[in-house]
């Protein structure tokens, strides 16, 4: 029984030796440091601030050792890309959590990271509690076209605004309708 008590406190000290290699490293230091900076974690390890844009690659890396870092990841991506030198060329498994939480769902677990611990981090970086804009396309006819853009130099504001003012009230006046039918 001892026998196999040693291994294991041998292998854990193998293990806490790697870690702490892993934590002297400048690829870890640089992203903590950009992290702790950014007032998006906080540490009692000794960091430098690191204001420069960070690899995705070493923040991958950096995640193994600290895994707040994944997890804020795939929402610095959405919010804040200038946060990251390179946000082209990213992994799969990264790559379709970033695309489910842009269609607002709860992705899958990434490196050991549950979805919805991904996804509670979308509202609270950026503007507090707004989540990503989604992409919609229309089709509209020169005349309605005219009219937005109209609307948009009337109001001064921008013809997306326009557009969702004009959902906002008429989603209004509809609701009050059905909720007066329904008495």
């Amino acid at each position: 029984m001892s026998g196999q008590s040693g291994g294991l406190v041998e292998r854990a000290r193998a293990r806490y030796a790697k870690i702490q290699r892993q934590r002297r490293d400048p690829r870890y230091r640089r992203v903590l440091g950009r992290f702790v900076a950014a007032g998006l974690l906080a540490t009692n390890e000794q960091t430098e601030p690191h204001r420069n844009p960070i690899s995705v690659a070493d923040t991958l890396w950096a995640g193994e050792v600290e895994p707040r870092i994944l997890e804020l990841l795939p929402a610095l991506l959405i919010k804040k890309p200038s946060f990251f030198v390179d946000t082209t060329a990213l992994p799969d498994d990264l790559l379709g959590v970033v695309r489910a939480l842009r269609r607002s769902e709860v992705p899958a677990n990434f490196r050991g990271i549950a979805g919805a611990d991904l996804a509670r981090w979308l509202p609270r970086l950026g503007r507090s509690g707004a989540l990503p804009s989604r992409l919609r396309a229309f089709r509209f006819s020169a005349e309605d076209s005219q009219l937005l853009a109209h609307l948009s130099q009337a109001l001064a504001t921008t013809e997306v605004a326009v557009v969702r003012r004009a959902l906002r009230e008429l989603g209004g006046s509809v609701l009050e309708r059905g909720a007066a039918s329904s008495d």
